[in-house]
């Protein structure tokens, strides 16, 4: 018998390696790590620019000083959007109004207009001051029945409301935006 040798298959070609192919993925991969790199940054630049704008007010009075006061404990500027100032839960319309219910006259005290000011980070600004110390003391017990409540903006206009508590201390929640209430606004 006559046998005939096996058909020997030759070996594959080894396959050629697409370096273009390669290089493109790599430059694909690149370019998205570039951009990753790029948004985080950004993210980063804009909590440090709101950082750097960011106010802070707080509702005080100072009794060796006889004043009631708004200060500035944040960085950058607060815009005053709206103020309510209420006595005993019944909302105060202006100074005159205030006047009747604590019991004072306009020579009595000096006042400042608040609503629609910009304070500066680390100001202080007096919203009334009483320069005679009777007066003084005659009134700062009425004071604990004073409630303020400011709603102040940024400039980059995140908003936030400060309002005193019946203890006197401050109280902080954001807001989407300040709004002005024509029946309960403090019109300075």
């Amino acid at each position: 018998m006559n046998e005939s040798p096996p058909e020997t298959v030759p070996p594959p070609e080894p396959r050629k390696r697409d370096w273009a192919s390669y290089s493109a993925l790599i430059a694909t991969l690149v370019g998205l790590l570039a951009l990753c790199v790029s948004a985080y940054t950004a993210m980063l630049q804009q909590q440090q620019v709101r950082a750097q704008v960011w106010p802070r007010l707080q509702l005080m009075s100072s009794g060796s000083l006889q004043e009631v006061l708004v200060m500035n404990k944040g960085v950058g500027p607060a815009v005053i959007e709206s103020v309510r100032v209420t006595v005993d839960g019944v909302p105060q319309r202006d100074w005159k109004m205030l006047e009747q219910t604590l019991g004072v006259t306009p020579a009595e005290y000096v006042q400042s207009t608040v609503n629609g000011t910009v304070i500066s980070g680390g100001e202080r600004y007096v919203m009334a001051n009483f320069p005679d110390r009777l007066v003084w003391e005659r009134i700062r017990p009425k004071l604990r029945q004073l409630q303020r409540r400011f709603c102040y903006c940024s400039t980059l206009d995140e908003c936030w409301v400060v309002e005193t508590t019946q203890a006197g201390a401050n109280e902080y929640q954001s807001a989407a935006r300040c709004e002005r209430s024509a029946t309960d606004e403090f019109n300075d």
